[in-house]
């Protein structure tokens, strides 16, 4: 005849097991602090800075990583208490576009700029802060980096979509586009620095459009040119 433990010496031997295993196990890891998370932050925005400003300097490096630290925390902490009213303004924006409803999506960037007006004693430290250590061609690399370079891109493809541009207008859209940088190093997001780049090119291209370009006939053209490009680079590969 088979013997059966008593219940409650079976329940004593499985709980038994359980400990051995939890005192045996391999303890979880701990959650990254918020310094931690802060510190890496920061290397995530400086390395690409530095880098790109190549100073060779390590007094100079430090007193830009910095510069960094210090705004990017009042970014961070102006964009926890800002973002909800900010992310709705520019959908406001967004759905005046749609409808070519230019009132409604004037109002809605005034917003935008009045919410940001609390932001640009910060802005304009940080700057100051940059310019204290590095040459005003620097801090535009600063700009630029921070913004993945949109002025330049956005720049030569202008000249590639609309041709024979005059020297005052390339002056015109590359004013309005460092204007549209400026407010873009402070997004919290890439959408939102797009954004503020198309607040500005709605400028440009009314511009252009006074000046006898015909906008939407000159995207069409490019467009169709990009993907022509395109198609005959992809069948020289298959020919290959």
């Amino acid at each position: 005849m088979k013997q059966f433990l008593p219940w409650t010496l079976l329940v004593a031997i499985l709980n038994l097991s359980s400990l051995h295993a939890q005192t045996n196990a391999t303890p979880p890891a701990s959650a990254p602090s918020q310094a931690d998370q802060e510190k890496r932050t920061l290397e995530k925005h400086s390395r690409p800075i530095l880098d790109a400003l190549n100073l060779n300097n390590a007094g100079k490096e430090a007193k830009v990583r910095a510069s960094l630290a210090e705004y990017l925390k009042a970014l961070n902490a102006w964009h926890a208490t800002n973002d909800a009213e900010i992310k709705s303004l520019w959908n406001q924006f967004s759905k005046a576009r749609t409808k070519q409803d230019e009132a409604g999506a004037n109002a809605a960037l005034a917003k935008i700029d009045g919410v940001y007006a609390s932001f640009k004693l910060d802005h304009d430290k940080f700057l100051s802060s940059l310019s204290s250590v590095l040459t005003p061609e620097q801090v535009e690399s600063v700009k630029d980096t921070l913004t993945v370079n949109k002025v330049k891109v956005t720049f030569d493809n202008y000249g590639k979509i609309f041709h024979g541009l005059t020297d005052e207008q390339n002056a015109f859209i590359l004013k309005n586009l460092k204007s549209a940088r400026e407010e873009a190093i402070n997004a919290g997001t890439m959408t939102e620095k797009s954004a503020f780049f198309k607040k500005y090119k709605i400028k440009i291209e009314a511009y252009l459009t006074a000046h006898g370009y015909d906008v939407k006939q000159s995207y069409k053209e490019f467009i169709a040119k990009e993907k022509a490009d395109a198609a005959k680079k992809k069948a020289a590969a298959d020919n290959e």
